[in-house]
């Protein structure tokens, strides 16, 4: 289990933010925690599916065998941010040119965390910790879960088709046998 907390997390991203030849990794990365979604949800993402005026994001549940689409709210700190990645470029997709390159872009973004994240959050937090990019995917959902967010509210985040399935994929368990024993210690 990564033992990250959501401050943690924020001060990652922030760090990646700052050197701007690595933004759209940054907006990248903070999707994939904001709504707790897979790469290729991420890297598949059209303009189209951004609505500025409804203030929603549609994303295309590629895991599921019929078509699911999610829509969710799109935060003004996250339009100020798709609207600096996309400004001047010309293109379908959110982060690549076209289809062909969604495969590329999410290889790219899983070798930068391989390579920089340990060292990252070694110098923020002194934590010998090293991400993939599933592993905002996870963290998001157990951080909801210890803010005290409803686990069935959290399964249909995730399009989880059972409520055993998030809790083994969150590994609320693990999570919770752990706090027990801190917490009896007390």
């Amino acid at each position: 289990m990564i033992n990250l907390n959501k401050q943690e997390i924020l001060l990652f991203l922030h760090k990646i933010k700052e050197d701007e030849k690595h933004f759209n990794k940054y907006l990248f990365y903070k999707f994939q925690y904001f709504y707790g979604r897979r790469s290729q949800e991420i890297a598949s993402l059209r303009i189209d599916d951004i609505d500025f005026d409804k203030k929603e994001i549609t994303f295309d549940l590629s895991k599921k065998k019929e078509e699911t689409k999610l829509t969710l709210i799109l935060p003004d700190a996250i339009v100020k941010d798709i609207k600096k990645q996309i400004a001047n470029k010309e293109q379908d997709f959110l982060f690549v040119e076209d289809k062909i390159k969604i495969n590329a872009l999410k290889r790219n973004m899983r070798m930068y965390l391989e390579r920089n994240s340990n060292k990252i959050i070694d110098e923020l937090v002194n934590k010998d910790i090293t991400l993939n990019t599933h592993d905002f995917r996870r963290l998001r959902g157990q951080h909801l879960y210890l803010a005290g967010y409803d686990l069935e509210i959290i399964q249909s985040l995730y399009a989880h088709n059972s409520l055993d399935q998030t809790v083994e994929y969150l590994q609320i368990k693990e999570i919770e046998v752990n706090k027990m024993l801190l917490d009896d210690m007390k």
